[in-house]
């Protein structure tokens, strides 16, 4: 063959390799894009309230949400005609635990847990309060009450998750207006939840404080000290939970093993004259 024709075949077969390798990449990245796209749509569903079988089986989803209205001079607990809605919210969101705020009492919640359907089970206590605090779960469940010296009653239950493994959950709406009382009741609450002697437990609820505004050394600072030499605050940094940016509802929890937990509280989700935004916390054991 003619040098000057082999050098240029030669040179033609060399373009052909090059471009066949830019090609391969280019199909590699184009792979790899791909399947992170679909990572990223199997995340979102799931985040979206998409449990899939084998995520439900290692991961805890708890709601609080305390669904009364602004506290006005008449009626400012839960509306019936808001629980379809309240349902329709934590069917979204994939929940297994719910601990709900203001509701009326059992027939109130008995309603709701109808709307939700098969498989899920509450209980809410009867106390001096008129804004009781539910349980509701989607798990096998005892329910247990923790009755407070200042009158009110503190629902809670023994939780079973689906790999066999057990925790307390409690429902808690402490007092709005009395700091020490307050910290009274959060203080005989852990210490009901301490006795039954168990390694995993969540607190949840509207506990109406937040530190953040209160000068350093007040009452509910203290308080806020209390809860988290024992409990980690799931939601630390989700933002505030109520209409006038204050955050009041939290998840507590404590647990014998590192957990990753995500929380997001969900905005846009009240309803007539609600004044608190649902808490969404995810647990992956």
């Amino acid at each position: 063959m003619d040098p000057v024709a082999e050098r240029a075949q030669s040179g033609r077969s060399a373009r052909s390799l090059s471009l066949a390798g830019w090609a391969g990449w280019l199909g590699l990245l184009i792979l790899i894009a791909g399947s992170s796209l679909l990572g990223l749509r199997l995340v979102d569903q799931t985040l979206g309230g998409i449990v899939r079988e084998t995520t439900e089986k290692r991961s805890l989803r708890l709601l609080t949400w305390n669904v009364g209205k602004l506290y006005l001079r008449w009626e400012s607990r839960a509306s019936d005609r808001d629980l379809e809605y309240v349902a329709g919210v934590i069917r979204e969101t994939g929940a297994q635990v719910v601990a709900l705020q203001e509701l009326r009492g059992p027939a109130q919640l008995g309603r709701l847990l109808t709307i939700l359907g098969q498989g899920w089970r509450g209980r809410i206590p009867q106390d001096v309060y008129d804004r009781r605090a539910g349980l509701l779960s989607r798990l096998p469940t005892t329910f247990i009450s923790f009755p407070t010296t200042s009158g009110r009653v503190i629902q809670g239950g023994v939780i079973t998750r689906p790999d066999g493994d057990r925790f307390v959950a409690v429902s808690l709406h402490l007092d709005a207006f009395d700091s020490g009382r307050r910290s009274l009741q959060a203080e005989e609450v852990l210490a009901g939840v301490r006795r039954l002697n168990m390694d995993s437990a969540f607190l949840c609820g509207d506990f109406n404080l937040d530190p953040s505004i209160h000068a350093r050394g007040s009452e509910d600072q203290s308080l806020y000290r209390l809860l988290t030499k024992e409990y980690q605050d799931a939601a630390k940094f989700a933002g505030p939970t109520t209409m006038v940016s204050r955050r009041l509802d939290y998840v507590f929890f404590r647990s014998p093993h590192p957990l990753q937990v995500a929380s997001r509280v969900l905005r846009d989700k009240r309803v007539g004259l609600m004044d608190h935004d649902p808490l969404l916390v995810e647990v992956v054991y």
